[in-house]
């Protein structure tokens, strides 16, 4: 019974998510998003070139907008360095196998 329980949990959990995706995808959000963007772009690209008819001191850092937005913190910063570990002792005992297995092969 537990796992027809589990089961039914998992298909409602999916058929949720299907449809906030469905949603979204269907109301225009990402749309909007992107529209925001490119108005702001388009101010920028504006704001840009009256400083250039006015002669102005012009650096790349007044026009460039970024919304990217810093997620790391301690926790993520360390499985980051745990996996480039895990990757750096996986890649020395492949390296390790394939010269012992080279000797093996050659005449």
């Amino acid at each position: 019974m537990k796992k027809n329980k589990l089961l039914r949990f998992v298909m409602i959990v999916l058929f949720l998510a299907y449809v906030v995706s469905y949603y979204i995808a269907n109301s225009s959000y990402y749309e909007y998003e992107l529209q925001e963007r490119t108005v702001m772009t388009n101010e920028k690209i504006k704001e840009f070139e009256e400083d250039v008819k006015n002669n102005q001191n012009i650096d790349i850092k007044d026009y460039v907008v970024s919304k990217q937005v810093d997620y790391s913190n301690r926790i993520s910063n360390l499985v980051y360095n745990f996996s480039n570990n895990a990757n750096n002792i996986a890649r020395r005992c492949i390296k390790f196998l394939f010269k012992k297995l080279s000797y093996l092969v050659e005449d």
